[in-house]
């Protein structure tokens, strides 16, 4: 496996806590392993009963209470994230961080410095990553700093690791005045969502492929799309507001505000329960009625998952651009 399972540290905390049922949670690209640690979990626990959790996990946000309480499990162990900034859960739970064994070699990182040198020329450079990468940011930062300033910032939460980021949570990034910003992680969700919140050049350096990504001219692309959606939602009248009932996304005091300043705007609005939102679901519920939607779950549907539908769907960000009728900086993720 190319992740740390810390297979030790699960069977001492069962032991410890006395579970007997144990609920295993593996966000999604993970779900793969699962097979393969319950098995090995088996060898050393043969008394304890494990089931695995098929649902969709998106994040810390995301924990299995209720599933755990209907199957009556004493303990839910969680994959790939540490605790989220702005809930915990009630229910007995374990963070597994999965670090990544993969390593940078120093040649991904020379061809990454003479990359941001010859396009960018910058005086000061900030890393982030994923939680899975964290651990390589120090030695990057060793690397890099003979030829810049380079800053790892300070987390939203004392759970987090320097430099860390999550697909909702950038304060890793906000608060250091960079002129490039490199980001440690497979894919491109992440480091799209740090060029969304600074503006500024983003480069992903990837452990996965070895290789540099600059995501700049696709930050901006995207930033055209939302600002096309902002612009549309500008003449709504009647807004209908998504409320996620998903314990760890559920912000009914953001609801309760948002609802507040657009009918002080004079406008019609409407509370949507919704526990996964996709295009579906938001088809399903849909009507004449209804001129625009926010979504207060997660940030990220309204960019990733709902940006084609045929009516704005926006983060609540982006809606606090058109209720204060401020539009030159965009706001994101909240």
């Amino acid at each position: 496996m190319s992740y740390d399972f810390e297979v030790d540290k699960i069977i001492e905390e069962i032991r410890k806590r006395s579970a007997k049922k144990v609920l295993l949670q593996f966000p999604e690209g993970i779900k793969p392993f699962s097979i393969g640690l319950l098995e090995r979990l088996r060898e050393t626990a043969k008394d304890i009963e494990f089931v695995i959790s098929s649902d969709a996990s998106w994040g810390a946000c995301d924990v299995a209470e209720d599933e755990a309480r209907t199957l009556g499990v004493d303990l839910i162990i969680h994959f790939g994230h540490t605790p989220y900034t702005w809930y915990y859960p009630k229910f007995p739970t374990l963070f597994i961080e999965l670090k990544s064994k993969l390593n940078v070699e120093e040649e991904q990182i020379e061809k990454l410095i003479q990359y941001i040198n010859e396009k960018y020329n910058p005086r000061t450079v900030s890393l982030s990553s994923t939680i899975q990468h964290s651990h390589l940011l120090p030695k990057i930062k060793e690397k890099m700093q003979s030829q810049f300033n380079v800053i790892i910032g300070k987390p939203s939460s004392p759970f987090m690791h320097d430099g860390q980021i999550l697909g909702c949570d950038y304060k890793a990034v906000v608060n250091s005045s960079a002129d490039v910003y490199v980001n440690v992680s497979g894919g491109v969700f992440h480091a799209l969502g740090v060029g969304l919140t600074t503006r500024k050049p983003i480069v992903k350096l990837d452990p996965y492929t070895s290789k540099n990504e600059d995501l700049t001219d696709e930050v901006y692309r995207i930033l055209k799309i939302r600002y096309g959606k902002i612009m549309k939602a500008l003449d709504s009248r009647n807004w209908a507001i998504i409320q996620g009932v998903k314990t760890g996304q559920n912000r009914p005091l953001m609801v309760k505000y948002l609802q507040k300043k657009l009918e002080e705007k004079g406008y019609k609005v409407f509370i949507i329960t919704n526990r996964s939102l996709n295009v579906d679901a938001l088809r399903n519920i849909d009507n004449p009625e209804i001129d625009s939607f926010i979504v207060t779950s997660c940030p990220r549907l309204p960019i990733d998952d709902l940006f084609e539908y045929e009516k704005p769907v926006l983060t609540p960000g982006e809606a606090k651009m058109i209720i204060f009728s401020k539009l030159d900086e965009y706001i994101f993720p909240w």
